[in-house]
């Protein structure tokens, strides 16, 4: 359960299946204003009981290299916590793919190399709805 501290806090719950760029992500996640992780792995499957623990907000997910499995991991996450944004995160992401991330459940996808500017300012202000 949040503290007091942590109640007006937009909850991140990072999914990265690689643990270099994943720690980067949590740095980058960390100095945003507004922001609490409550907590990262490599894989939907790995942090099923976190996610459901702590019903985040917000779910990062970065899509590997076998996209199939991971929009299938996608559209779960949409059933599981249906009230969760969900946010895809992938290398290369062309017009087809983004179509078929957001048809899969996903609520925002963005580049994860080209846009993380927007994907900030979707995170700040996603934030600022939650601030008083």
């Amino acid at each position: 359960m949040p503290d007091r501290n942590q109640a007006n806090l937009l909850t991140v719950y990072l999914l990265e299946h690689v643990n270099a760029i994943r720690t980067r992500q949590l740095g980058l996640l960390g100095r945003m204003a507004g922001i609490h992780v409550a907590g990262s792995g490599p894989s939907p499957a790995t942090e099923l009981a976190g996610l459901m623990r702590h019903r985040p907000d917000v779910v990062l997910i970065s899509l590997g290299t076998g996209y199939a499995h991971a929009l299938l991991e996608v559209r779960a996450l949409r059933s599981t916590l249906p009230d969760t944004i969900v946010i895809v995160l992938a290398d290369n992401l062309g017009p087809p793919l983004r179509r078929a991330c957001l048809k899969a459940g996903g609520s925002y996808c963005f580049d994860k190399t080209l846009e993380l500017d927007a994907l900030r300012l979707v995170l700040a202000g996603l934030a600022a709805t939650l601030r008083p």
